[in-house]
């Protein structure tokens, strides 16, 4: 069922359960644009009845049915030693304990933000690496952080955009992976005096720390929530064809997020059309309404014992929604959930 907290407690076949406390976001915030966009996607390929697999991202290219966007936690250092040429140091802190221990990660895509790409007034090439940080980043001393191997140098003119650098394996190598991430990002400006007498680093540095965004895109599967397709059933017999409104078939029933008190925390989409099954299921409904073998045979064991009870009303099948939300600590999540609208009723 839906997420009520950060990391709710799991069953064992490892579903999601329900919980009474659910999550109190500060503030919404904007919703990133690529999460929008997936999100999209999914409900046009729904309104359209397109059949589509949630628990795989077409636009990434990666099985998951959990998009995280976690912002950048860490802080801009400011040291004595810096040399001239190096524009800025930064300390990148992302909180990955949010993940459950059950889901696989996929994607972990840092994202750099270097401000507007454009033609015009160019700017230096600038040197980035990216480092990574042996000790929790809460606790480094920020004038000397204890760094790890450089796995990442690259060189691009400014301003550039938005640059995305592949970190699945640094991810996946961290040692425990409920902690923070922590990353160093250095920006060296490359061309020493070949700049001219005009230009102005201290300016340039200062204009590339206001517009410097970073964040962090992770991707999980939860392999229980992303079951293959059940077996085939029998045709159900629809509303429309039930002789007796008092027979087992599927009614209507919408859920206004806004009537829970969840609009609060969920972003998208309002609520949805969640149906429900009731009905009788007298014995010869069970053989021609969408019903289980056992359903079958505890109706017949009805007509010879009536102590037994008539099977009941359930669903038989249900369709999956995507809801972006945020958590505790402000991120903005989106989530495919499993078995939330009731398609066909059967007995059992």
């Amino acid at each position: 069922m839906v997420e009520l907290q950060p990391r709710p407690t799991e069953s064992k076949t490892g579903r999601v359960c329900m919980r009474d406390k659910v999550p109190s976001p500060k503030k919404f915030q904007p919703v990133p644009s690529i999460l929008k966009r997936i999100f999209q996607a999914q409900e046009e390929a729904a309104s359209t009845g397109i059949s589509k697999d949630l628990c795989y991202v077409k636009e990434l290219g990666v099985r998951g049915n959990i998009l995280r966007l976690l912002p950048d936690q860490g802080s801009f250092l400011y040291s004595e030693s810096l040399s001239h040429a190096s524009c800025l140091q930064k300390l990148l802190s992302f909180n990955l304990s949010a993940i459950g221990d059950e889901e696989q990660l996929t994607m972990a895509q840092l994202g750099l933000d270097l401000g507007p790409n454009t033609y015009y007034n160019l700017g230096p090439e600038l040197e980035l690496s990216l480092s990574l940080v042996q000790t929790e980043p809460h606790v480094i001393d920020q004038a000397t952080p204890k760094m790890g191997k450089m796995f990442t140098l690259q060189s691009v003119p400014w301003p550039q955009g938005v640059l995305h650098f592949n970190l699945l394996d640094v991810a996946k190598r961290n040692n425990d992976p409920h902690k923070n991430l922590g990353l160093f990002l250095e920006i060296v400006v490359k061309g020493g005096r070949a700049l001219g007498e005009n230009f102005q680093l201290e300016g340039t540095c200062a204009r590339l720390r206001r517009s410097l965004h970073t964040s962090l895109l992770v991707v999980t599967l939860h392999p229980e929530q992303c079951r293959s397709p059940s077996r085939k059933r029998r045709a159900a017999v629809s509303t429309s064809k039930a002789s007796c409104k008092s027979l087992c078939h599927r009614h209507q029933l919408f859920i206004n997020f806004r009537d829970l008190g969840w609009h609060k925390w969920i972003i998208a989409p309002k609520g949805f059309m969640a149906n429900y099954c009731h009905g009788e299921c007298p014995f010869s409904l069970t053989i021609s309404l969408n019903s289980s073998n056992y359903a079958f045979m505890q109706a017949l064991m009805h007509a010879v014992d009536p102590e037994v009870p008539q099977a009941v009303c359930i669903p038989t099948k249900l369709s999956p929604i995507s809801m972006l939300y945020q958590d505790n600590d402000d991120n903005v999540i989106l989530r495919h959930y499993e078995d939330m609208i009731v398609d066909e009723c059967g007995c059992g």
